[in-house]
This record gives C-alpha cells, structure tokens and sequence, in this order.
C-alpha cells in the first residue's frame, strides 16, 4: 500500500512541473495585447517641442514593426525594435521633451518599464520556441 501511495506522489508532483511551466507560458496574443497598450499610451503620453508628431510616430512605428516580427515570430527583431523604442523615449527624456509628472498621466519611464515588460514576454515566446533567449 505504501508504494502505490508514494508512487501515486511521485507521478502527481511530476506531472505538475510539466504542466507548470504550460500554464504560466506567454501567448502571442498576450504579447500583441503588450504592444497594443504601449501604443495606447504612447498615443496619449505629453511629448513637446517642434517635432512632437514626428517623434510621436516614430514611437508608434518601431511599435507597428514590433508587432510585425512577433506575428512573423521573429521575436529576437521584435525585442530590437523595442529596445530602439526605449532608445528614443530615453532620448525624449534626456531632452526634457516627454511627460515624466505621473500626475500629468503616462510617462516616459512608465513606457520604459512597459516595454521592458513586453521585452520579458517576447523572450519567453522565443525561449519556448528555440529553448535558448534573445542576446544583444
């Protein structure tokens, strides 16, 4: 009787770290979902001076080409074009041009922390994938 229980156990806690790391996988609709929020709130961020638009969609641009790459599941091209999203909203705030008051609303360093995140994500999808992360 002792044997079938603690085989029982055994087949029991084996089957729960296979089954962990499905349950906690990220999707690519998860991602997409990511990106689709930074979108939004660098739709909505405060970005000032002469060439706010232009910086404005070329934010909104290297997050378009993002979404594409994970699609393509080229998630290592994803994770660059994010890191040049980051690039740039660390540029607007050296240069004082992007919201940093949260209670103006959503902020550059509020987008870097949401890309990073989003930067996590896509290298999990890659890591489910090939078993291995991207490297920069």
């Amino acid at each position: 009787m002792m044997k079938k229980i603690s085989f029982a156990a055994f087949a029991f806690a084996i089957a729960m770290l296979v089954a962990a790391p499905v349950a906690l996988a990220t999707t690519i609709s998860e991602v997409q979902a990511m990106i689709t929020n930074l979108k939004a709130k660098t739709a909505s961020v405060v970005i000032t001076g002469r060439q706010a638009d232009k910086d404005r969609a070329g934010l909104t641009d290297k997050l378009n080409e993002a979404a594409l790459k994970v699609d393509q599941a080229k998630f290592c091209d994803a994770i660059a074009k994010l890191n040049d999203f980051k690039t740039r909203v660390n540029a607007l705030i050296t240069a004082g041009k992007i919201n940093q008051d949260p209670a103006l609303g959503t902020t550059g360093t509020e987008l870097l922390a949401d890309a990073d995140a989003t930067i996590a994500a896509i290298n999990e999808l890659q890591v489910q994938s090939t078993g291995t992360a991207c490297t920069f």
